[in-house]
This record gives C-alpha cells, sequence and structure tokens, in this order.
C-alpha cells in the first residue's frame, strides 16, 4: 500500500521517527504534576507541527486523529497518534506511530492510577488553530 508516494513500512518508520523526536522534545515540558488536560496540551501542540508538515508535503487535508497513552506496567506506558489526511484524490489516508516505552515518572500519580485503571487515555487532536498555521508558516518562508 502507499501512502503519499512512500510504500507502507517507509510511511511507518517516517512516523515513528517523528514520533520520538516529538517525544525528547516534550521530556523538558512535562512535569510529574501535570493532569491529563496538560499533557493533552503539551502533546497536541507538537503534533500540530507533524500535522502540517504533512499537508504540506503531500497536499494533503488533516481530517482528524487522536492521541493515546498506553499503560504498559506500573512504571512504564507509551504514547501513540493515529492522524487522518484526506488526499485530492479524496481518499483518506492514515499515519500511525507508537514510541518506544516511557518511564512513568514523567506521570503525576492521578494520571498513572487512571491509566492503570482504564490502561488507554485516548484524547482526539483537533485541527492546529490558526495561530500554529502561521507559526509553521513563517518558520517555513525562514528555511
Amino acid at each position: 500500500m502507499m501512502i503519499n508516494g512512500m510504500d507502507a513500512s517507509t510511511a511507518t518508520s517516517v512516523g515513528k521517527k517523528v514520533l520520538i523526536e516529538m517525544i525528547e522534545d516534550l521530556i523538558s515540558e512535562i512535569r510529574p504534576t501535570m493532569s491529563v488536560e496538560e499533557l493533552q496540551r503539551v502533546y497536541t501542540k507538537s503534533i500540530d507541527e507533524v500535522i502540517l508538515k504533512e499537508e504540506d508535503s503531500s497536499h494533503t487535508k488533516y481530517v482528524g486523529g487522536e492521541f493515546s497513552l498506553n499503560y504498559i506496567d506500573d512504571k512504564s506506558y507509551n504514547c501513540a497518534y493515529r492522524l487522518f489526511f484526506q488526499g485530492e484524490d479524496k481518499k483518506l489516508y492514515e499515519i500511525s506511530a507508537k514510541s518506544k516505552s516511557l518511564d512513568s515518572y514523567y506521570l503525576s500519580m492521578s494520571v498513572r492510577g487512571e491509566l492503570k485503571t482504564v490502561q488507554t487515555i485516548k484524547f482526539e487532536i483537533p485541527e492546529p488553530s490558526a495561530e500554529a498555521r502561521d507559526k509553521y508558516n513563517r518558520k517555513s518562508f525562514i528555511k
């Protein structure tokens, strides 16, 4: 299967690389006292750039997606995202990635407890804001 001119294996590899880079960038912003809502804000902010890059490079339009925190064990969890884009051909394309195991230290005790109970915390990824689009366009223009 081809996704935006790449075979599915290559697209998955690119998606994983982007997710790993995003998580590494976010570690400095994540504090052990953060609520689910604060985590959602931090992750959504980084995913906006992934969405905007994909729209720009593949001439697609973002139509929706979800981000999840997934329980592994008491000391670890992982993150994953699924993003859906509509191409000029009106077909839907999915980009998804899952992180390696992450240390639960970066989650608050309440988030750890909730994650252990429900196993997966999911939230929708909204369309990037006008502010995020402007910031991305300025960065792209400068390059």
